[in-house]
């Protein structure tokens, strides 16, 4: 009898155990299902199959390395350093003496967030930034931040992965050309990570009085135009209304002097500018839309991880 006791005991034992760790399970599937996003007609059940969705702190891809004191790496919407990243941006896209708002939208859930600390500063001294998200292949359903300005669809048609880039912008101190190298090369290392095909966002003019740009906006149409299965247009709403300078009165290479230093730079690396342009007067900027084939970028990676220093 005492034998048999001793067994039930054990027994017993074993049931409270293996059902303390079937709790433990269960625990931990909520608190994934707590952790994950689900937007209305942004993502069908095919693209919930990795944790890229979750708010576990994980970037979809993980780019990390130093370069003297920047430390350069990707981050998601729920790490720490998100409030200084949101911080840059509301200073840099509409108020430099205003410390302590805040640029934020619905997308920054979604996103990976390529970021340039400088650590002789301190630990979380964002000085650049970039936003992306990426998309898998043909069929998952996105909404881009694009969308809201441009018609993409040739892009979205492309039976390609897809990388939109936006809200890129570096403190005002540091806007000598080496944050944007770091940045670049970061952006580089991401697009080989996740095999990107394709690399499109939105660029901007400092004004939303377009007709300031007449001159540089022409000059992208005549020469920096992509072929029809990627062209864009700005939806009507939107759209800046002008008229094309004729191409015999452009000077190359003075317009292109003359343009926002982000939009020159995506130009040497071989990047297109779509059709027309967009107001935008929330944000109190001329925008067009870059669309860049990865594989040029790529042919140039080498360059963009030299000449930090200069």
């Amino acid at each position: 009898m005492p034998f048999q006791l001793k067994e039930k005991n054990k027994l017993l034992k074993k049931n409270i155990n293996n059902l303390k760790k079937i709790r433990n399970i269960i625990s931990k599937f909520k608190c994934v299902a707590k952790n994950v996003i689900y937007m209305k007609n942004s993502f069908n059940s095919d693209d919930m199959d990795t944790p890229s969705k979750s708010l576990e702190g994980k970037p979809k891809f993980n780019v990390e390395f130093s370069f003297g004191t920047y430390q350069v790496k990707t981050i998601r919407n729920s790490d720490p350093l998100m409030n200084n990243v949101k911080k840059l941006r509301f200073k840099s896209f509409f108020d430099e003496k205003t410390p302590n708002k805040i640029d934020s939208d619905e997308f920054d859930e979604l996103c990976d967030h390529l970021v340039v600390i400088d650590k002789s500063k301190s630990n979380d001294y964002v000085v650049g930034t970039y936003r992306l998200l990426y998309r898998k292949n043909e069929g998952i359903e996105i909404k881009f931040y694009s969308q809201s300005e441009f018609n993409i669809i040739n892009i979205l048609n492309k039976k390609s992965s897809l990388l939109e880039a936006g809200r890129s912008c570096v403190r005002k101190e540091y806007r000598d050309g080496r944050i944007i190298k770091l940045l670049w090369k970061g952006l580089a290392t991401y697009i080989i990570k996740s095999n990107v095909e394709y690399i499109f966002g939105c660029a901007s003019f400092p004004s939303s009085n377009y007709k300031r740009f007449l001159s540089q906006l022409s000059y992208l149409h005549y020469y920096h135009s992509p072929s029809e299965d990627l062209q864009t247009n700005p939806v009507n709403n939107l759209k800046a209304e002008f008229k094309l300078i004729s191409k015999q009165k452009i000077n190359n290479e003075k317009e292109f002097r003359s343009l926002p230093p982000l939009i020159k730079a995506y130009l040497r690396v071989g990047a297109y500018v779509g059709s027309g342009a967009v107001i935008d007067k929330n944000f109190d900027t001329t925008d067009v839309l870059i669309i860049l084939d990865t594989k040029k970028l790529l042919k140039k990676y080498s360059n963009l991880s030299k000449g930090l220093t200069t």
